[in-house]
């Protein structure tokens, strides 16, 4: 026999042995396919939506853009520039106009109105993907009369296709509902319904006036010999003169693809927490199985098995389950993903189909078996120590004399080789080496802490002075038991509490200042593209009202920047640089006489009363002079529809951005503007029954005036967060369910020891209930444990992100702590009645009978 086992070692032993142990202790591997199979449904969930993601923005590049080209115009071109379109139309290079700015629509009938997101271009868009419009038109935009809308505008404005709708000046027939838009990627924010109309009847609407925010692209279709780069190149050159911005198709929606890669980060960091937790619970697993399987163990020793055969045996059967536990995932990963697709829908285009990715799959697969190898090796290690006369010793104890008989130095070896693959993985699932290692720090920092956290609680709770209530006594002390698992069960269910309440509070942070830190007298409206001319009579308009604050007209020039220090901006390397947008985007300036409300002077001194000292000066947001370089004395120069105006930095302002207050980065001297293209925007702030009908009265009279609801601003804000705040929980509960999935393997792996301490308690007497009793308290102890270790790190954590990334003031939110702290403590015990209800209908003879 003995010679049979040691020359059996490499092929049908192991194999046996491991079909044996399969079909001996089904119920120790429940958990252990648990743990890995909810862990790899995370990472493959969250794998297929970031390949999708990736997908959209790479193979449907063209369609997202409707164009293999795109420039962006922040002023009408040139007579030069446009004979540079008639040149690219000789060339074969075909190119539509599209003009986007938000107006006010009205019900002719009703004088009801509605802000828009009108967008007018022309025939031949797009060039492609699909403008689905129902019913069809073959040529939608070759007449002028007509206007396609987005079903939501006709449910508020109580129309129907073939009603008029009135834009501007003129009334238009729709004719028809808009679908699907190629280039217009679905976002939870939105203004207001979409509007499409042709580009000729742009002009006679009368919304078009001097200083009118209006986003001017044109759209190129390019030839096999004018390329999308080679045009971009030759449209750079030829054009750098004008105020252009070029982009391929491949350079489509960089903030859209910074978001969805940013997001699905984080959703995979989640995922990758997830998947530690169930690691830990395989450790777990395969530490109590041992346990139990310790005596067989050694009595294959003792008839010659060796350690290596027998190592195979519980290595080839951790490597087959999590294997099994992984190709589980994959299919709860298909669910996982599909729902993650739901709640993210508002950020994808209309139409967007999602499709399964292998090499996902193949990821998750992979770290899944990874994750149960790299947490099974430290319980197996006890394999090769275990000696025939552990027959005579009892499991527990067996495995921990051995567990200390390994020399320091191969532990310590062993420990750094399981942790740098784990940061192998890390770094595998967050795509980089800077982020995975950051993560991998963070989750190692937070280990240590709870770990820190429960040995001191648990070192507390030793301490106390020892209950007489015997419910209260027997839960306490079995904290203490052998096996047990504590350590464990604490760091599994705590970093679960922790994640969960982290996000938790972070949400409740950003709800209270969109929501609590509103000024009481926020206005209710703004009202933007007022021209010079309308002043006085608006003015006349708001005064029937009665107002809660005056109304005052604030000056607005759009620009762009020029050149700081005489460095031109255009010749400036600004890619990959996260201050870019400083740089880049459209700057309003205004021209202010006092220093305004809800700004304070950081540095520097306001301009004085004499005109020859103001004329050069200029006043700048602290965060933006930051971001640009910029000091007192700087000088700087913006593009103002083509003319240079140029000024010096004289102060330095802190500005108050929550205020509901119209605030600028840049403000000059009110002589330094005179003459330059202006318009106006006002505030009103009004009873809000009132809205409605200052919106009314005011586009009647100036159908060019856009005004914004402010109050619906603020609930779409809301609605963002809470959708975003949705998608991340759900990962969490994950987590959560992950970290109960750890709780039940520990009680399970005790149940031996549960059944012959109740049986006991039974034959001296004690009743049913206060058997529950017994089992509540230990249940509840752990869960009240993990809920305060994990809670505490939650309040740290997410007040480092309050304060140092979102910057905005803390406020700790203790019903969340509360809430999540009870709810912890009752799905602990849940989950532990769940998992050992069965042994409370244990027969005490049938239970004696089997010692």
């Amino acid at each position: 026999m003995s010679q049979k086992l040691t020359h059996a070692k490499n092929s049908p032993f192991v194999s046996r042995m491991i079909w044996r142990e399969i079909r001996g202790a089904f119920r120790h591997f429940v958990f252990f396919l648990s743990s890995i199979t909810i862990g790899v449904g995370a990472i493959v969930g969250v794998g297929n939506i970031a390949a999708n993601f990736e997908a959209m923005t790479a193979h449907e590049a063209k369609n997202l853009l409707a164009a293999d080209l795109e420039v962006r115009l922040t002023r009408p071109l040139s007579d030069a520039g446009e004979a540079v379109l008639s040149d690219l139309a000789q060339k074969g290079i075909e190119v539509v106009r599209v003009a986007e700015m938000v107006a006010m629509a009205s019900n002719p009938e009703t004088t009801q109105t509605q802000l828009v997101e009108l967008k007018a271009v022309e025939q031949g868009y797009p060039f492609y993907g699909n403008l689905l419009i129902e019913p069809p038109i073959a040529s939608p935009f070759k007449n002028e009369n007509v206007v396609f809308v987005e079903e939501g505008l006709l449910l508020r404005l109580k129309l129907e296709v073939g009603d008029k709708l009135g834009l501007g000046d003129l009334d238009f027939t729709v004719a028809g509902l808009v679908k699907k838009e190629p280039d217009k990627v679905a976002g939870p924010f939105s203004l207001g319904p979409r509007v499409l109309i042709s580009q000729d009847v742009l002009t006679q609407t009368a919304l078009v006036k001097v200083g009118s925010r209006i986003r001017r692209r044109l759209l190129l279709k390019t030839t096999a010999l004018w390329p999308p780069e080679k045009l971009k190149t030759h449209l750079i050159e030829i054009w750098k003169d004008e105020s252009v911005q070029v982009k391929t198709y491949r350079e489509v929606r960089p903030r859209l693809r910074r978001f969805l890669e940013n997001f699905t980060t984080y959703l995979g960091v989640v995922g990758l927490i997830t998947l530690l937790i169930g690691g830990m619970g395989v450790g777990g697993n395969v530490h109590a199985f041992l346990t139990e399987r310790m005596q067989s163990i050694a009595i294959l020793k003792s008839l010659g098995a060796s350690s290596v055969s027998i190592l195979k045996i519980y290595l080839g059967l951790t490597l087959l389950l999590g294997s099994v536990g992984g190709v589980i995932g994959v299919a709860l990963g298909v669910g996982i993903y599909q729902i993650l697709g739901h709640l993210l829908s508002d950020f994808l285009p209309p139409g967007f189909h999602f499709e399964l990715f292998l090499a996902p799959i193949f990821q998750g697969l992979s770290m899944g078996l990874l994750t149960a190898l790299l947490f099974s090796i430290w319980p197996l290690r006890v394999v090769g120590e275990v000696s025939p006369a552990g027959v005579f010793r009892q499991a527990v104890e067996g495995i921990q004399e051995r567990s200390n008989k390994g020399g320091l130095a191969g532990r310590l070896c062993l420990i750094t080789v399981l942790v740098l693959a784990w940061l192998g993985l890390t770094v595998w699932q967050a795509g980089s080496w800077k982020l995975g290692s950051s993560v991998a720090a963070g989750l190692a920092g937070a280990i240590l802490l709870l770990l820190l956290s429960g040995r001191i609680m648990l070192f507390c709770i030793k301490r106390m002075k020892t209950p007489r209530n015997l419910s209260l006594r027997y839960g306490i002390s079995n904290l203490y038991r052998p096996g047990q698992q504590v350590q464990a069960v604490l760091l599994s269910l705590g970093i679960a509490v922790m994640v969960l309440l982290t996000l938790k509070q972070v949400e409740k942070n950003l709800m209270v200042q969109l929501e609590n830190n509103i000024p009481e007298a926020a206005p209710g409206l703004f009202l933007i593209d007022i021209q010079s001319d309308q002043q006085e009579k608006l003015m006349a308009i708001l005064e029937k009202w009665n107002l809660k604050q005056p109304t005052t007209l604030t000056p607005l020039i759009r620009s762009r920047l020029h050149a700081i220090e005489g460095d031109k901006i255009s010749e400036m390397s600004l890619e990959g640089r996260r201050d870019r947008w400083y740089f880049t985007r459209e700057y309003v300036l205004t021209y202010q006489e006092d220093l305004p409300l809800h700004n304070v002077l950081a540095r520097g001194l306001w301009w004085g009363a004499e005109p020859d000292e103001r004329t050069e000066m200029l006043s700048v947001e602290a965060e933006a002079a930051k971001n640009l370089g910029l000091d007192l004395g700087s000088e700087v120069s913006f593009d103002i529809q083509g003319v240079p105006i140029s000024g010096k930095i004289s102060s330095v302002r802190d500005v108050d951005w929550g205020s509901m207050t119209t605030n600028f980065y840049f403000i000059f001297p009110p002589e330094a503007l005179a003459g330059a293209p202006e318009t106006f925007v006002a505030t009103v702030t009004a009873d809000e029954a009132d809205d409605g009908a200052i919106q009314n009265a005011v586009i009647d009279a100036f159908p060019n005036i856009t005004i914004i609801p402010i109050r619906e601003i603020i609930e779409t804000i809301g609605r963002i967060l809470q959708e975003v705040a949705r998608t991340v929980e759900f990962m969490a509960m994950l987590a959560m369910t992950v970290g109960l999935v750890v709780v039940s393997g520990a009680i399970a792996a005790t149940r031996g020891r549960r059944v012959h301490e109740l049986v006991l308690f039974k034959i001296l007497g004690a009743t049913r209930p206060t058997l529950m009793a017994m089992m509540a308290v230990e249940y509840a102890i752990l869960g009240l444990l993990a809920a305060l270790v994990g809670g505490g790190l939650s309040v740290l954590s997410a007040w480092v992100i309050v304060h140092y990334f979102l910057k905005i003031p803390w406020q700790f939110a203790w019903e969340i702590l509360f809430l999540g702290g009870l709810a912890t403590v009752c799905l602990t015990v849940l989950t532990g009645f769940f998992v050992s209800y069965r042994t409370l209908g244990e027969k005490p003879l049938v239970a004696l009978r089997t010692e």
